[in-house]
């Protein structure tokens, strides 16, 4: 009696410590702004999920990346470390197989792992990076041959061989691949942002009785911006400030000139009225991508509920940068304004009320905070800390260049108009920068190689960062106070910028 009443109390208590076991859904979109639901102050956008997610959450209303770009902050996200440290500089370079993602600092085999979505770190399509299955919705990035599973020739993703079944054939010719351009115009369900949602509940579905790891990396509301929600929203709730369009700020460095000069992407001039009103179209339609995203998030948390898993699983929801859409009249991200470097971080945690945290915070703290939710010890390599600690302090954000020394572009951008000499532009487009953000909104950018112009925003006055301050003698020791922060933040990281 005694032998079955222990096996009994064994079996319990492997029951109970099972339960325990936290999961993790992790939702990462691509270019969404920080300014795309209700608690980031737009009660226009129609984002319901997002917005009961927040309601249940920890929500961080000033929440930066490490770089605004794709590659070097999904490093990041992905691993702790600074993009910098990862040696994901720029786009195009695969994350180093000896550097662990947060799957494999979680070291526990008996997770089960996936990563759906666009990963943009290096093997799209095979597992890899401690992800026992990957479910890949990307064709840019072919792998020619795969050492490993010996296979030749261009191979394509499983988003690619699911619209085959459905009967559609590729509209790039030459590749025989789906443009991005082609799957945006599809019906909703056939959708991208519908796979990945297809494939993450046929996951927890399966998975239902299994501690997991489960990544989901959806492409919208990334450009082309475009979908089948584009008139879901009133135009006349998108309202655009005066520094959108045609609005240029005084003292603006040569890098953002010549950026705005050659990926404006107009065929013609056109008013300051006019132009307004393409930008306010654009981003109604950029609001109807993030509304195709929401949708998913509330069949993901729907089916966590109807499983009994939502008591047991963390759930992170952020994007990968943000995008500037029209203002100081640039379209693309990769810049330090809020709009291109500020993006939403919610994140629902067992045994946490919701609540907001107002001071800036960094997405580099994201790991160590998983792994002290996953009860794991923090790697003293890693530079961050916990997000739930609830303690303030400098976020710091770097540009690393994409262009080579020659003045060529290594990311495949070709810049042919300068507006003053072509030497100058060389070096604008080199130019490495460093930022800091204060807790009192302070926002310090450095251009590291110090020839083109730097920038200081007081962002609780001025949020609009509409007026730089760095060549205002009254602000030249701060200036000073804030330099030094960010050396001493690079001595701690061994970031071999040179201020």
């Amino acid at each position: 009696m005694i032998k079955y009443i222990t096996l009994l109390c064994l079996i319990l208590f492997s029951c109970t410590r099972k339960s325990t076991r936290p999961n993790l859904v992790f939702i990462l979109t691509d270019e969404q702004r920080y300014d795309t639901s209700i608690h980031y102050g737009n009660d226009k956008i129609i984002t319901p999920n997002l917005n009961q997610l927040g309601y249940e959450s920890v929500v961080f209303e000033k929440a930066y990346v490490t770089q605004p770009v794709c590659s070097p902050n999904r490093s990041a996200i992905m691993t702790g470390l600074f993009p910098h440290q990862t040696g994901v500089t720029m786009n195009k370079i695969p994350l180093d197989e000896r550097i662990k993602t947060f799957p494999e600092l979680v070291g526990d085999d008996t997770y089960q792992t996936s990563y759906i979505g666009k990963w943009h770190l290096g093997k799209e399509i095979d597992p890899s990076h401690g992800f026992k299955q990957k479910i890949s919705i990307e064709d840019r990035y072919h792998h020619q041959e795969d050492a490993t599973a010996k296979v030749k020739g261009i191979r394509y993703s499983d988003y690619h061989q699911w619209l085959i079944e459905l009967g559609y054939q590729p509209d790039v010719i030459r590749k025989k691949t789906f443009s991005r351009e082609f799957c945006s115009a599809l019906p909703y369900e056939h959708t991208k942002s519908s796979f990945v949602e297809k494939k993450a509940l046929d996951f927890l579905d399966e998975n239902r009785n299994n501690p997991f790891i489960l990544y989901l990396g959806f492409l919208e509301p990334h450009t082309p911006v475009n979908g089948p929600f584009n008139n879901l929203h009133n135009i006349d709730d998108v309202l655009l400030d005066e520094t959108y369009a045609t609005y240029v700020p005084e003292k603006e460095p040569l890098r953002n000139k010549i950026i705005r000069i050659n990926e404006t992407h107009r065929n013609i001039k056109t008013s300051e009225n006019n132009e307004m009103g393409i930008l306010r179209e654009e981003m109604k339609k950029y609001w109807g991508l993030v509304h195709q995203v929401d949708l998913s998030v509330g069949k993901i948390m729907s089916k966590l509920k109807s499983l009994g898993l939502d008591k047991n699983t963390i759930v992170v929801f952020t994007s990968e940068h943000g995008r500037m859409m029209g203002k100081f009249g640039i379209t693309p991200k990769r810049f330090m304004y809020d709009a291109s470097a500020r993006i939403p971080l919610i994140i629902k945690a067992p045994g946490y009320k919701a609540k907001k945290v107002s001071y800036p915070v960094s997405q580099i703290d994201i790991v160590p905070t998983l792994l002290k939710l996953f009860g794991k010890t923090v790697p003293t390599s890693l530079p961050g800390k916990s997000l739930f600690d609830f303690e303030s302090s400098d976020v710091f954000i770097e540009w690393n260049t994409d262009f080579t020394a020659d003045g060529n572009p290594t990311n495949g951008k070709k810049y042919s108009n300068c507006p003053t000499v072509e030497k100058d532009c060389n070096k604008a487009m080199l130019q490495n920068i460093r930022t800091v953000v204060t807790h009192n909104g302070l926002k310090l950018s450095i251009s590291a190689q110090d020839f083109d112009l730097s920038e200081l925003y007081d962002l609780k006055n001025d949020p609009k960062e509409k007026n730089n301050l760095f060549y205002q003698p009254k602000y030249q020791d701060t200036i000073a106070i804030l330099k030094q922060r960010i050396i001493e933040w690079q001595k701690r990281v061994n970031d071999n910028a040179t201020l």
